[in-house]
């Protein structure tokens, strides 16, 4: 007989206090140090690539009614300034007028749980095609592995065909501790909330820059984990876009 894990976890995550959730204090001075630490992944022996911050200029509701998914792209790759835009407002760390800093994506208790990858199939000349590791503090990219790809090497990391024209494909993981240190189990579903949460913030900055985007439920998961070099269990894979230019009509 098959069990639906599935169902099975939503209805047992539903009672805050069940399975050894912690009380959270309403006063966050008792809050333990840990729930107040934010961490960054760093890849502190590669080498970085500073990124740029210059957003176009659109109107909000411009940007939410040409916002779709789109699978047809041109042979012409994502620029270094579009990567650095995308990011910025996906994910990245904001600051308002008064000098505060926060994240672009809602995130339960300000745990940030989500790291995100590269993988650039057509490179620039000032960024070749690889796997890198966006770092958030520093607005930069880690050099994880600068190589080329064929189609087939896409192929074995997503299951859809279009994605091997992409030039462009941005990798989710989750970093389940982060989450689950204060929420426990509940804390898995606050982490997908804010997977979505930088997906749409994806799919308005690709509209913004009229960059075809898509998300991507077809993900080689394991395939994409030991191509990433992250063991899915501490870290696993959760989702993933593809990113390219539109493709001009014949």
């Amino acid at each position: 007989m098959f069990l639906d894990f599935s169902d099975l976890f939503h209805q047992l995550s539903k009672d805050h206090s069940a399975r050894g959730a912690a009380r959270i204090p309403n006063d966050p001075r008792e809050w333990p140090i840990e729930w107040k630490t934010t961490y960054y992944k760093d890849y502190p022996s590669s080498k970085k690539i500073r990124l740029t911050d210059a957003p176009p200029q659109i109107d909000l509701f411009s940007a939410i009614s040409s916002r779709k998914s789109g699978r047809l792209y041109g042979e012409e790759p994502v620029t270094k300034d579009e990567l650095s835009v995308l990011l910025k407002y996906a994910c990245g760390e904001i600051t308002y007028a008064d000098g505060k800093v926060h994240r672009a994506q809602a995130s339960g208790g300000g745990r940030f749980p989500i790291e995100v990858y590269p993988i650039i199939f057509r490179g620039t000349p000032d960024l070749s095609s690889g796997l890198y590791h966006y770092n958030v503090r520093e607005h930069s990219l880690d050099v994880l592995w600068e190589r080329t790809f064929t189609k087939e090497d896409i192929a074995e990391l997503f299951t859809y065909p279009w994605v091997q024209d992409a030039p462009l494909a941005l990798v989710m993981t989750a970093v389940f501790s982060r989450n689950k240190v204060k929420y426990k189990e509940r804390g898995y579903r606050y982490l997908m909330l804010e997977a979505g949460h930088i997906g749409q913030n994806l799919y308005l900055t690709s509209a913004a820059l009229d960059l075809e985007c898509c998300a991507l439920g077809g993900t080689r998961d394991e395939s994409l984990e030991e191509f990433i070099d992250i063991d899915g269990t501490t870290e696993s894979v959760v989702y993933g876009f593809s990113f390219g230019k539109k493709k001009a009509h014949d």
